[in-house]
């Protein structure tokens, strides 16, 4: 299937809220945290954490900040994957 220009033009404007989602489940599952031991950590809604987590919606900069810092990590390491276009270079 051809790629139209204006997919190639989506994913250059568009951030890549999966690869940063993903990123957030590795981390967690390498810390060996549940849903709910997460939310702890966060200190957010359980409804707000998988809200993002599973896609529902995007997050704010303030509710990824909470699970970066709920998992340990810089708010960039998550947040750097909106830039991954998922095309390898």
């Amino acid at each position: 299937m051809a790629v139209r220009a204006s997919d190639s033009l989506s994913r250059l404007i568009e951030p890549n809220f999966e690869a940063a989602r993903l990123a957030a489940h590795i981390r967690r599952r390498e810390l060996g945290l549940t849903l709910i031991q997460l939310v702890e950590r966060c200190h957010i809604a359980e409804s707000t954490l998988t809200g993002v987590l599973y896609g529902y919606h995007d997050g704010s900069v303030r509710t990824w900040w909470a699970i970066a810092r709920g998992l340990d990590v810089p708010i960039g390491s998550l947040l750097n994957h909106l830039d991954d276009t998922g095309e390898s270079a």
